[in-house]
């Protein structure tokens, strides 16, 4: 479902059916979480471990490069779509069941929800050098602009 690189360069990829994280480096591909969900959805590097977002539960789950996991983040929603990591190691977590986007802290916590929108999935996330947070939704597909002011605006209605 999904993959992001660590700063060591080891690349982390997320299964369906299997619910693991798989970390490969140098030619060598290993288990590093089996998790007890059924999917990874989304992965982002965050500060010294990898956040790894599930389905069908809905949790984002703090994954130390030993493999040992903590719960981060536990929505009301069912899915974790996508993550993202700004600069100052604030967490994104895009949901679905209801589209929507929350902010948390670098150390976890309480979250802020920033966007929330008519789609049941925010499937993408992006946070700009400015801060501005770019939401792709899908049913509808759209492309949305949340600026650090907050005021959400669409910038692409696709057709599908």
């Amino acid at each position: 479902w999904t993959a992001t690189t660590a700063p060591d360069g080891t690349v982390y990829v997320g299964t369906g059916n299997d619910g693991q994280v798989l970390a490969m480096r140098d030619g060598t591909v290993k288990v590093l979480w089996d998790s007890e969900e059924l999917q990874v959805h989304a992965l982002a590097w965050h500060g010294d471990a990898l956040l790894a977002g599930t389905s069908p539960d809905g949790k984002v789950y703090r994954v130390t490069p030993q493999g040992t996991a903590t719960v981060f983040f536990d929505p009301e929603e069912t899915y974790v779509w996508s993550l993202a990591v700004d600069r100052q190691q604030q967490v994104y977590v895009g949901t679905g069941g209801k589209g929507r986007v929350y902010r948390l802290p670098r150390a976890g916590g309480t979250a802020t929800r920033i966007f929330e929108g008519p789609a049941a999935n925010v499937t993408a996330l992006h946070v700009g050098e400015g801060g501005d947070v770019l939401v792709g939704t899908d049913s509808p597909g759209r492309l949305y602009r949340v600026p650090a002011s907050g005021k959400p605006f669409a910038l692409l209605d696709g057709p599908y």
